[in-house]
């Protein structure tokens, strides 16, 4: 009996010490990346209209207002099917809106992503990449955040996941290559 409670205590406390050194390295890295790390935006769910929606929840947590600009959305791997439109895989939603000090703006993003998709009619899933624009005081910044995998039905969202697989950069739109290869000419 003594050599099973020794043997879980001592489970427990390696199990609590790798959820802190998790966290002491993510909170390093995050603050060692972003000059403003008192700004948190990040994907999430909010209440709006009595019904929960995906949004873009904008934490300001530095002393001065943010300006938010716009987010750009970027999905890959998308599996849908009746689908109203040709898919475009990208969307910008104008934000433009102050951010103050210890404020938190959430903006949904159900219908850019549901545009960007094709508009389908049934269940659908994608990866979601996404870029803030904003500024701080005179300065300007775009801030890259967290892939997540979602599942949708039409603006509904049945599911998000944070995306696991290593994820260095968001994917470059075939838009985006034409335009670069007819501006080197």
């Amino acid at each position: 009996m003594n050599i099973l409670f020794y043997f879980l205590t001592i489970l427990v406390v390696l199990a609590l010490g790798y959820t802190a050194l998790r966290i002491w390295r993510q909170k390093k890295s995050s603050v060692q990346n972003d000059k403003h790390h008192g700004f948190r935006p990040r994907i999430g769910f909010s209440r709006l209209d009595g019904m929960e929606s995906l949004s873009l929840l904008l934490e300001n947590g530095i002393h001065q207002h943010v300006w938010a600009e716009e987010i750009e959305i970027f999905l890959t791997d998308l599996v849908a099917n009746n689908q109203t439109a040709d898919p475009t895989l990208r969307g910008t939603k104008k934000i433009r809106q102050m951010v103050a000090h210890r404020d938190t703006l959430p903006i949904s993003l159900a219908e850019v992503i549901y545009k960007a998709a094709g508009e389908p009619q049934r269940k659908y899933s994608s990866v979601l990449f996404s870029k803030l624009r904003y500024r701080v005081g005179e300065e300007w910044f775009e801030k890259e955040l967290e892939a997540c995998s979602i599942q949708m039905l039409g603006l509904t969202v049945s599911d998000v996941r944070r995306e696991r697989r290593l994820v260095q950069k968001l994917p470059v739109p075939e838009k985006t290559k034409e335009v670069a290869t007819i501006e080197s000419k």
